[in-house]
């Protein structure tokens, strides 16, 4: 009876290691699929904002075509001397006016900041700040600029 107890302990000890093998293998099956599934899903997502960056950088390009087409077809003469001059005039044109209206607002703002009796230097610091700097550097930029920018090019 020793012998065949011996042999049944013998037989499952041989085989106790196979199991504990089987299970442990079932369970690094089960965390490579997750594993894969998570890379997959990774990838995935990878390639969708790849695909989404990919589309801005399209459309972005569209509409840089789309308003250098705008440009050309505006830049183009008409042929008539009177269209063409007037459209070469209105920037100049809309410059001046805003430039008369800022000039008549600081002219009305020094005329409300006299009426305190403050003196004419203290009320011409109080009315020019930054906003006033900014606007002006705008403007200068807007017309000479563009200038410069084309000479360090070589186009002008």
């Amino acid at each position: 009876m020793l012998a065949l107890l011996g042999s049944i302990v013998g037989l499952l000890g041989s085989l106790a290691p196979r199991l504990l093998g089987y299970f442990e293998q079932k369970q690094n099956h089960v965390q490579e699929l997750e594993m894969l599934r998570t890379q997959g899903a990774f990838q995935l997502q990878l390639i969708q904002a790849g695909h989404a960056a990919k589309m801005g950088e399209i459309n972005a390009h569209a509409d840089v075509q789309t308003e250098l087409a705008a440009f050309a077809a505006a830049l183009k003469p008409s042929g008539v001397k009177w269209v063409d001059g007037f459209n070469a005039v209105v920037r100049p044109f809309l410059t001046l006016c805003f430039f008369a209206l800022y000039a008549g607002v600081k002219a009305a703002q020094f005329v409300i900041l006299q009426q305190d009796h403050s003196g004419s230097a203290a009320t011409l610091l109080s009315m020019w700040g930054e906003e006033d700097w900014a606007v002006w550097a705008a403007i200068v930029t807007f017309w000479f600029g563009n200038r410069t920018f084309n000479k360090e090019r070589g186009r002008g």
